[in-house]
């Protein structure tokens, strides 16, 4: 936003600070200042200057010689334009000015005739845009004065970044009251006063909201004969200086009071009003208005409407209707100043492309009790600049007053809080300063919050306002009390943490993706359909919160094929969004994805590709170092994975997850196709059956004894039953178990297959003797004959 100091200057005292002093309390107080514009820098060798002489110009018809005095001296200029007269008094830019366009003024010789400087108008000062002629200024003005003190063109404006949850401070009122309340100095506002009409604004207008909770307020006012012209000099340089263009008076008024208090308005031709009924409502789907950038606009059931008789008027909170617009012609106002609900508008604003000034004060949320004060300024100014006059009251709709907030405010709290010893008559005065009604109870304070103060909800904002206008730099530093111990990791915090040790270690890279997806692409997927969609999503790639982290993972996994990544490998750890009655489940869930190979092809042998093994074991990996009791892999089939290449994970009691080899199918909607493998698992499940104990194993120092057993079984049997056959058999003795080979073929049954186990025994507390060894192996052959019924080979 920005700010003329000389404006603010009317409400609060500020002329006594040079721009830096107050930009650094500014800054000390939570509102940034992006910078300082001074354009009376460019005027700094501009005069008042007065006409004494015009002479024809001896070579030139269409140039004339201009003898003018500085009060000091008298010099001949050569100027082209034709609009002034003898006795005029004009700009004057001296030699050796440099104008604001950064043209610099030289001693020159135009058609054999010296000049000595030049002449300005108003658009080669930056003031104005009549190029016509000379800038022909007040005959009251003083010759030789500075022209930029003359005309109160010494402005300094101040760039402002307003954050949004302060919309008061979008209006000079608002900010005069923020600085009133830094520099401790009272502010005021416009006195307002003006000559009303003995008819009645009722007679005229009549106003129904139909959705009052888009449109909970909405106040009207009439001005009749005004006069469509140019607004006053003092009030377009305030425009200018708020980065506005000035239009015409009526315009510029409603313009102006924004900027003042924050209030967006809007000025209708009433003739134009259709039996000057204004109507406000939603749209219907496919309704069309043109807006005033003459755009014909298609609009929806969540846009709100301003409409008469006959159709749209305006689009409510963001740009007016083409078919009322003030023209030279008007001679009637109607005079809207509304509340609009700031959602609405700022979804509207966005959908349609349209961002104004007024649409992005509605979208913050302006004052709903400022509406008719705002509409009283303006219609002052109609008054008096367009020579209007007021018809009696106000048309205004208010169904369901909204009220200040009261806030309970412990003084106790506050200090706690900042660590300061505060006075309760220093924070009383802070809070009244900021025009927030108190009263007292024992130890704390009831705060009224007036309306236009949205951001103040609860203690915490008003401890806050305490800590900012007693000022940060005033709040001593100190250290917390300690007990002296430091904080430590819980134990999920500890097993994830390890868990992305023991994956980075293995040469997996860890993905972070978001967890909005696209509802599109959930359908294009066999995953689970139900999910929680986004009440306003950013865009429609984000409209629903994810099931599963398998879409994120695999969007990463295309975007490094994509771009030459032929062997890929991730993992991610984060929550999923299962919905529920009420707020939605957000279980934690590891994901493992890889596709490629783990080793490129070399000259003694080939490419090693991954495989459903690969990951299989990664997953054996992570539970074994985190000591997971009772796991398992149980054969199973899921939509997304090939049929009988996928498995369920069995943690304990509970279903843990799965893992598999991913479809073609599901691989066609990323354009892959080469295998891909990916496993997905509850974290709760893997932390309920981790043991916390880990006990240090040595290095053992007695050798051990490796045997090998070979089998013949039936194929269904699962190579998991054969495994813990074995185990259980091994006992104590038995340390590792490593199946190196499995045939089917050429002299086995079609229904066998041929496998083969190394088996290591040992024993830590002395040498394992070979007759103990084959006896404990004796007795895994004899298990495996009972267990899976298996012929030992």
């Amino acid at each position: 936003m920005r700010v003329s100091l000389n404006w603010l200057n009317e409400y609060v005292k500020i002329d006594d600070l040079s721009p830096e002093e107050l930009a650094d309390k500014l800054d000390l107080t939570g509102t940034a200042v992006e910078g300082i514009d001074e354009p009376a820098k460019g005027l700094d060798r501009v005069i008042v200057s007065q006409i004494l002489k015009i002479k024809p110009h001896p070579n030139a018809d269409k140039l004339t010689i201009c003898e003018v005095t500085t009060g000091k001296q008298t010099l001949d200029i050569v100027c082209g334009a034709r609009n002034m007269a003898e006795g005029d008094k004009v700009p004057l830019a001296l030699v050796g000015a440099v104008l604001p366009g950064g043209f610099k003024i030289k001693k020159a010789s135009l058609r054999g005739v010296e000049s000595n400087g030049m002449l300005c108008s108003k658009t080669e000062l930056q003031i104005g845009e009549d190029a016509s002629g000379l800038m022909i200024l007040p005959a009251d003005l003083k010759v030789g004065q500075p022209l930029a003190k003359a005309m109160q063109l010494d402005d300094v404006v101040i760039e402002l970044e307003i954050t949004p949850n302060r919309p008061d401070c979008l209006g000079m009122i608002g900010m005069a009251r923020e600085i009133g309340a830094i520099l401790g100095r009272p502010y005021k506002i416009p006195e307002i006063d003006y000559r009303v009409e003995s008819k009645e604004v009722s007679e005229l207008v009549s106003v129904k909201i139909e959705n009052p909770e888009l449109c909970p307020r909405y106040a009207a006012k009439v001005i009749t004969d005004v006069k469509i012209g140019q607004s006053p000099d003092w009030m377009k340089r305030r425009l200018i200086a708020a980065g506005v263009r000035p239009i015409n008076n009526i315009v510029d008024i409603t313009n102006y009071v924004l900027f003042e208090y924050c209030q967006p308005l809007h000025a209708f031709d009433y003739e134009l009003v259709k039996d000057g009924k204004i109507v406000v409502r939603r749209a219907n789907k496919g309704e069309k208005i043109t807006t005033l950038d003459d755009i014909e606009r298609s609009l929806n059931e969540n846009n709100l409407l301003i409409t008469d008789s006959s159709g749209p008027i305006a689009l409510a909170g963001v740009m007016g209707g083409a078919t009322t617009e003030v023209s030279t012609e008007t001679k009637i106002v109607l005079l809207e100043s509304a509340y609009f609900d700031p959602k609405n508008i700022s979804r509207t604003s966005r959908n349609l492309g349209l961002i104004s000034e007024s649409s992005m004060r509605f979208e913050r949320g302006i004052d709903p009790n400022g509406c008719a004060i705002a509409a009283d300024r303006a219609a002052q100014l109609m008054a008096d600049i367009a020579g209007g006059k007021v018809l009696k009251g106000t048309v205004d709709i208010y169904p369901k007053k909204i009220n200040p907030v009261t806030i309970n405010l412990s003084v106790d709290k506050t200090n706690q809080v900042l660590g300061t010893d505060i006075k309760n008559s220093k924070i009383e005065k802070i809070l009244e300063s900021l025009d927030l009604n108190i009263s007292k109870d024992k130890s704390s304070l009831n705060v009224k919050v007036p309306t236009f103060r949205p951001d103040l909800e609860r203690e915490i904002d008003l401890i806050e306002e305490v800590a900012r206008l007693y000022g940060l730099n005033n709040i001593e530093s100190t250290l917390p009390e300690s007990s002296g111990k430091h904080g430590e990791l819980t134990r999920e915090q500890k097993i994830e943490s390890r868990v992305k040790q023991l994956l980075v270690s293995t040469g997996l890279m860890e993905a972070i993706t978001y967890s909005f997806q696209s509802k599109d692409l959930i359908a294009k997927l066999p995953v689970d359909q139900d999910v929680v969609a986004i009440a306003n999503p950013l865009s429609e790639d984000h409209g629903v919160l994810r099931t599963t982290l398998l879409p994120g993972l695999l969007s990463t996994f295309m975007f490094n094929v994509n771009r030459g990544q032929d062997n890929v490998k991730l993992f991610e750890l984060g929550k999923v969004f299962l919905p529920n009655s009420k707020l939605p489940k957000e279980p934690g869930k590891l994901g493992i994805i890889i596709g490629g190979s783990w080793q490129d092809k070399e000259w003694h042998q080939d490419k090693l590709s991954f495989d459903f093994y690969d990951l299989k074991g990664i997953l054996e990996l992570i539970f074994d170092d985190l000591k997971v009791s009772g796991y398992d892999f149980s054969p199973k089939d899921y939509q997304i994975y090939k049929q009988g290449r996928s498995a369920s994970i069995v943690v304990g009691s509970d279903k843990a997850g799965h893992i598999g080899e991913l479809t073609q199918k599901v691989l066609d909607v990323f354009e892959l196709s080469k295998a891909v493998y990916y496993a997905e698992v509850d974290m709760a499940s893997l932390m309920k059956s981790s043991s916390q104990e880990v006990a240090f194993v040595g290095v053992p120092k007695y050798p051990g004894i490796d045997l090998d057993v070979a089998i013949l079984v039936n194929k269904e049997v699962a190579n998991k039953d054969i495994m813990r056959a074995i185990k259980e058999a091994g006992q104590e003795l038995l340390k590792t178990v490593r199946l190196f080979d499995l045939y089917t073929g050429k002299g086995i049954p079609d229904n066998k297959k041929s496998l083969a186990f190394s088996l290591y025994y040992q024993n830590y507390e002395r040498t394992l003797k070979m007759e103990e060894a084959l006896l404990q192996h004796k007795k895994v052959k004899k298990a495996l004959e009972k267990e899976v019924s298996a012929e030992i080979r």
